[in-house]
């Protein structure tokens, strides 16, 4: 299992720690998601992975609403935009960590 899960945290660190905000900061905002201990073959690694990375997109964005209509519209759309952005780096990294498996099961430790 640590072949894959080197691999995956590598692409995570390339990918999903620019998660970037549009909200009130002027400058970009960073949020490191772990994946250390996840084991991505699996649906529950896969789930709690979408999980961390949702809560890490609602910490760039802001996770109040703002009175300010236009602030509000800018939240939004940054929660929006980096959610997309955010899951295909998640499927990317999924995926790969699937791949890897499949090639060579004795890399997460049980014959598929």
């Amino acid at each position: 299992m640590f072949y894959v899960r080197s691999t995956a945290i590598a692409l995570a660190v390339a990918t999903t720690v620019g998660l970037l905000s549009a909200s009130s900061r002027a400058e970009p905002v960073s949020v490191a998601v772990s994946l250390a201990d996840l084991d991505l073959t699996t649906l529950a690694g896969e789930r709690a992975l979408r999980e961390r990375v949702s809560g890490a997109v609602l910490t760039a964005c802001g996770t109040r609403p703002s009175a300010d209509i236009t602030m509000e519209m800018v939240r939004r759309a940054c929660i929006r935009n980096t959610s997309v952005t955010a899951e295909a780096h998640v499927d990317a990294v999924i995926s790969g960590s699937r791949s890897l498996a499949r090639a060579d099961p004795m890399l997460t430790g049980t014959a598929h």
